[in-house]
């Protein structure tokens, strides 16, 4: 059996079994989502962040102020603030994403 997403005045036809997968396939909402998040622009690494929830964090940067054009992101769970303070830091000098903006070193 088919069935039809109306979206913006196209009609996309999905068969149940591929929305299951879809449902299947999902990523759970995990809590705060604390670590290091990371933008990418198709295959480059465009910025590199970090928040105590990473999934509001992305949120911010979809707004239309924002400057950053990315196409996906992806983040790493890190719990303590310093380990994550530090490993920010490593990887922004390390990998240089043209969104973050130049660290000072200490």
């Amino acid at each position: 059996m088919l069935r039809y997403l109306k979206m913006k005045h196209v009609m996309v036809f999905m068969k149940i079994e591929e929305i299951k997968e879809l449902c299947i396939s999902s990523k759970k909402l995990e809590g705060n989502c604390n670590g290091i998040y990371f933008l990418f622009d198709e295959q480059e690494l465009v910025y590199i962040g970090r928040g105590w929830n990473c999934l509001l964090r992305v949120a911010e940067h979809t707004r239309k102020d924002s400057d950053k054009k990315f196409t996906s992101w992806n983040y790493m769970y890190i719990e303590n603030n310093q380990e994550r303070n530090n490993m920010e830091r490593t990887l922004i000098q390390t990998y240089k994403p043209k969104y973050n903006k130049a660290l000072k070193t200490k």
